[in-house]
């Protein structure tokens, strides 16, 4: 039996947030939503939400009063003050900490001290120093890339306007989950408590290249024509990190950083060989699921 009752969740109105909550909902466990504001939102009437400082050991402890499990899913520039989060679980005696991280290539040691990536990983220090004190226990989930934002943008294909620019040669792997799906694996890592402690875990439903989808595309609807380019993703990746050098920390840079590792293959771990898809309660994507992802945007 599961360790943990109670979870709360701090980010639940993000894009990832409300996939994660919805399968806390769904799994029946006892939601806690941390909010810097009780502005009107439309949350499950079993939800308990409570308005807090994020800069406040005192007050996010006093809210965590209680709480087994704290799933964090803050956006990015927020995750280099999850530590005050932690320092207030560990008041608070929460059993375990997910933080938020939820990346493709976030665990590679080759982006450690790269702009961006380097919050990551002083989180994973920090947790894995309380974890050896024997403070509270840690999982950090691995997903690769969103595949609603894969599928919904214009980054991997262009399926609105039928155009590609690909990474290298196009056939960098990535691995692939849906955030409804990283919801489930939460729940997985939560109900398997000694099995996801300490440690990272892995998820992926499917591990796709531009050529391959671009292939299956030309399949399903031979009657459009592709226009293609290349670019080398170790050029994008140079760009961000001159960028950010020069002192310019504008998004489109540091997108050029993201999807410059993202995208770029092996080199940064970015498909999941193996993983712990049945641990977690996830499946992967048939080959008809993928094939309707696909034909689904080309309409």
């Amino acid at each position: 039996m599961s360790e943990i009752k109670s979870v709360a969740i701090a980010g639940a109105s993000g894009s990832l947030g409300p996939h994660v909550l919805k399968a806390l909902i769904d799994a029946n466990f006892q939601v806690t939503i941390l909010t810097r504001s009780k502005k009107p939102a439309t949350y499950d009437a079993g939800v308990k939400v409570i308005e807090v400082d994020f800069t406040s050991v005192e007050s996010l402890t006093a809210a965590l009063k209680g709480i087994d499990g704290l799933v964090s899913t803050v956006a990015g520039t927020a995750v280099e003050n999850q530590t005050v989060l932690i320092d207030a679980a560990i008041a608070a005696g929460v059993k375990r900490f997910i933080p938020s991280e939820y990346g493709t290539c976030t665990t590679s040691p080759k982006v450690k001290d790269m702009p961006f990536y380097a919050p990551v990983f002083k989180i994973k220090q920090y947790l894995e120093e309380k974890a050896k004190a024997g403070e509270l226990t840690w999982t950090v989930l691995a997903c690769g890339a969103f595949s609603d934002f894969l599928f919904g943008g214009s980054m991997f294909l262009d399926f609105a306007n039928h155009k590609t620019t690909l990474f290298d040669e196009g056939d960098n792997r990535i691995s692939i989950t849906s955030m409804p799906n990283v919801g489930k694996a939460i729940i997985g890592i939560l109900r398997n408590f000694e099995a996801t402690k300490n440690k990272i875990v892995r998820t992926s439903q499917a591990i796709l290249t531009q050529n391959g989808l671009l292939k299956t595309a030309e399949e399903l609807r031979p009657d459009i024509k592709w226009e293609s380019s290349k670019v080398q993703a170790s050029v994008i990746l140079k760009e961000g990190l001159d960028g950010l050098e020069a002192g310019d920390f504008s998004m489109p840079v540091i997108m050029k950083i993201v999807t410059g590792t993202a995208f770029g293959g092996d080199i940064y771990g970015c498909a999941y060989d193996k993983t712990d898809n049945e641990l977690l309660g996830v499946n992967e994507l048939t080959e008809a699921e993928l094939k309707k992802l696909v034909a689904d945007k080309l309409v």
